[in-house]
């Protein structure tokens, strides 16, 4: 089941300046915040945590900004992206480019860790798509574990839904962090 719209609405160019750098990034307004990056992702983005190298994953990345800023950040990361939507592949893509990113980071087409199955990652990262339903966000949150390396974590930023996740992931994950701001549960979770 898709909960994406398929037609791209119009195309919007959105900058970004965060942790020092300055970013462009292409969307289309029927992309998920698509007129201008949310306050979820944003708040993410302010509280990143980054291992010194190895491989992330943004799953559900939208146009890529997770992803992106990540590799920006630190050019030791092989940064690996997934979307269900064609059009958000398509775009997440183009900002890799547009951000001079696109040697580190691969952006693949499929449902959540479908698309990197086999592949054990650094850290996970995720503003998890609410309007696709719980299922699908608790699938992402307590999945990230299967999907971490040794010493790997991840990192989820929630509104509706957060305080369930967070009890969920207790019992899944060893280390469980959760910081309320501005309406959204930030997540640090590791095995």
């Amino acid at each position: 089941m898709h909960y994406y719209r398929k037609t791209p609405g119009r195309r919007v160019l959105i900058p970004l300046y965060t942790h020092g750098h300055t970013f462009q990034f292409i969307s289309y307004t029927s992309l998920f915040s698509g007129s201008s990056i949310d306050e979820g992702t944003l708040l993410l983005i302010e509280n990143i945590k980054l291992p010194g190298d190895g491989l992330i994953l943004d799953v559900g990345c939208g146009y890529g900004v997770i992803g992106v800023v990540a590799a920006k950040l630190n050019p030791k990361l092989r940064v690996y992206m997934t979307d269900i939507n064609p059009l958000a592949v398509k775009t997440a893509r183009q900002n890799a480019r547009l951000n001079g990113v696109e040697d580190r980071v691969v952006v693949l087409e499929g449902d959540r860790y479908e698309p990197v199955k086999g592949l054990l990652f650094n850290a996970i990262y995720s503003n998890p798509p609410l309007s696709a339903g719980m299922k699908i966000v608790e699938d992402i949150v307590l999945g990230a574990r299967d999907h971490l390396s040794r010493n790997g974590f991840a990192q989820f930023v929630l509104a509706k839904g957060g305080e369930y996740l967070e009890r969920e992931a207790r019992k899944t994950y060893g280390i469980v962090e959760a910081t309320s701001k501005k309406g959204y549960i930030l997540l640090y979770l590791k095995p």
